[in-house]
This record gives structure tokens, sequence and C-alpha cells, in this order.
């Protein structure tokens, strides 16, 4: 087994993408191998691997987002009550 560390920089936008392709194994591994179950099978168990393991790193980077303005929270409250 090989074992990667890779560290990588990414914007918060960059990061809701890899967030994104990460929660839906399923639907790459059917737009990659869909004619070769065992291809499928391992494009799946790789890509759990690596949510697995971004998997603390994002839950860090939104627990250290900056609270909103008390302003803009504000303004979010007054449009939610109508």
């Amino acid at each position: 087994m090989n074992r990667l560390r890779p560290t990588i920089d990414l914007s918060y936008g960059e990061q809701e993408v890899l967030q994104r392709v990460l929660a839906e194994p399923r639907k790459i591994a059917d737009a990659l191998a869909a004619d070769d179950a065992r291809e499928h099978s391992r494009i799946i168990g790789v890509l759990e691997e690596v949510a697995h393991a971004f998997a603390e790193c994002f839950f860090q980077v939104v627990e250290n987002l900056p609270d909103p303005e008390p302003e803009q929270t504000q303004q979010q409250d007054r449009g939610m009550s109508r």
C-alpha cells in the first residue's frame, strides 16, 4: 500500500467543488467506467478514501471561517421574517 500525503492550496470555491465531486463517487465512476464493474468499484473505493482523508480538513476549514458581519446577519434575519 502506498500512503500519499498531498498538500493542496484551494480557494473556498475550489474546496466546495472538491467536496461535491467526492460526495458523488458513484456518478464519477459511472462516467469513467460504466461498462467495467471492477474498475467502477475501484474508482468508488478510491474516491471514498480521498473523501475520508479530506473530511477532517473540510470540517476545520468550515469551523475557521469568519462569522458573518453583524449587519449582514441582521439583514438576513429581516428577510426571513417576511
